[in-house]
């Protein structure tokens, strides 16, 4: 191995782990990001009765995703269904705890 190949070799190293730690990581922070923002949406709206388009009414956006055609039912039935389960577990385990 000569010292062109080996420059060569940490050249490619340094660019390939810049280029995972500039555009990978805030790439998947920002999907990550989105995907805990639907969820606390999701539970907002599921167990406190929040609802985005009376906090955004006022400014003239309503999410109506009938409206649009969007059916998100493929996505939240197994989530309602794991948090039920979840749910009834937490109170069947919460009813066995002995109260003093």
């Amino acid at each position: 191995m000569d010292i062109n190949s080996l420059i060569a070799i940490v050249v490619a190293i340094v660019v390939i782990y810049f280029f995972v730690k500039l555009v990978i990581s805030p790439l998947i922070k920002a999907v990550l990001g989105i995907i805990i923002f639907i969820i606390a949406i999701y539970i907002l709206q599921r167990y406190f009765g929040f609802n985005l388009n009376n906090i955004l009414g006022p400014f003239g956006v309503y999410l109506n995703l009938n409206k649009w055609g969007i059916n998100l039912n493929w996505i939240l039935s197994p989530l309602n269904y794991y948090i039920n389960q979840a749910t009834s577990l937490f109170h069947s385990l919460w009813g066995n705890v002995p109260k003093h």
